[in-house]
């Protein structure tokens, strides 16, 4: 059949025309049911698929190499102070004389009846920076130990 033949059949014969369209539009609503049920099926949402993919895109093409660079100079960093002594920090231990000296100048200034601060006027300045020093210098090695705990070398 021509095109121009069913034009014209379509225009002049309304009962063949009706009967394909209400079978076009029987199809039709079979497809909707049919796709329609099936839509019901999937597991999650489109929206939500689309938000979790591009929260996974983020992550596995930006995030990871900021985060991974950032952990690997902050490694580094903390590798090279703690377990490498980059900043050769001092210690308790160099200035173990210091203290020693500090007792001394205590003691001698007792006997003559004065304070120690008479005698050096920053001498209680000067032990609590020692005391401090101390503390500070405990709290690195616990930091190291720390760090050694979790597997930095």
């Amino acid at each position: 059949m021509t095109t121009k033949n069913r034009v014209f059949s379509r225009l002049f014969d309304d009962k063949k025309h009706a009967a394909q369209l209400r079978a076009e539009k029987r199809k039709e609503d079979k497809l909707k049911k049919v796709a329609l049920g099936l839509v019901d099926e999937f597991n999650y949402e489109y929206q939500y698929l689309q938000d979790e993919i591009g929260r996974l895109s983020y992550s596995v093409e930006e995030w990871f190499d900021e985060k991974f660079d950032e952990f690997y100079q902050l490694r580094s960093d903390l590798r090279s102070v703690y377990l490498q002594n980059s900043e050769a920090f001092i210690t308790t231990a160099d200035v173990a004389g210091d203290l020693e000296i500090l007792n001394q100048i205590k003691d001698k200034a007792e006997e003559l009846g004065l304070s120690a601060e008479d005698v050096y006027p920053d001498w209680q300045v000067h032990f609590d920076d020692l005391e401090y020093l101390d503390q500070l210098d405990s709290k690195f090695d616990d930091q190291v130990a720390e760090l050694r705990s979790i597997g930095l070398e």
